[in-house]
């Protein structure tokens, strides 16, 4: 069943795809931020502003993942 396999791959490809956005996404939101005095935005690492990004992404994809797999699971 070839289609089948081309399928999956495109859809793996989609969440990679996804997850390396979300990924450039967080080090932007870490590596830069609005500066307070100017109101423009500026070099200013903050960990937590990137890992929320971050985290939000990884959620997504992983539930994505997880519904993917049951439903992969019940067609079995």
């Amino acid at each position: 069943m070839p289609q089948a396999d081309d399928r999956q791959r495109l859809l793996f490809g989609v969440m990679l795809a996804v997850a390396v956005w979300g990924a450039m996404l967080a080090l932007g939101a870490f590596l830069f931020g609005l500066d307070q005095t100017t109101g423009q935005v500026a070099f200013a690492p903050n960990i937590i502003r990137g890992g929320i990004v971050l985290a939000f992404v990884g959620f997504f994809v992983g539930g994505w993942a997880i519904l993917l797999r049951g439903r992969r699971g019940r067609r079995d």
